[in-house]
């Protein structure tokens, strides 16, 4: 199967007075995950974090442990339209938002505390990462 380098960010910021992480309903495989997207030729996976991120979401972030990303996992994507099913080898970071009050999105999104995460249907890999971004600020 072909494999792609991708990288995402899991974005957290200060809502109201409590720490919460950024998911967004992903159009193609109706899941709730963090931001990013595929690593574009020259580019390092943080240099796609942060040109996706301004590009899906118009925020301005700060990138933890500089050149360390989280975890990298591998991600079965299916077959979508004319697109093969393929895999991702995604490099995944968490972040900060610098302006979270400007963000502007196409799909939809949302900002999501520890407890909302709890209730929330996600991928286990999505889940273990939007707990662990927030627990990073802690």
């Amino acid at each position: 199967m072909e494999k792609h380098f991708a990288a995402t960010a899991y974005i957290v910021s200060k809502i109201g007075r409590e720490l919460k992480v950024l998911l967004h309903r992903h159009k193609k495989l109706n899941i709730w995950i963090g931001v990013g997207g595929h690593v574009e030729k020259g580019e390092d996976p943080e240099q796609t974090v942060v040109r996706e991120i301004k590009e899906e979401t118009d925020l301005e972030i700060t990138i933890v442990n500089h050149l360390l990303p989280f975890c990298i996992q591998e991600e079965k994507i299916p077959k979508y339209k004319k697109e093969a099913a393929h895999c991702h080898i995604d490099f995944i970071y968490f972040a900060l938002a610098k302006n979270p009050e400007n963000i502007r999105m196409e799909e939809e999104h949302g900002w999501f505390s520890l407890k909302d995460l709890g209730k929330m249907d996600l991928p286990q890999e999505a889940k273990y990462a939007a707990q662990n971004a927030i627990k990073a600020f802690l």
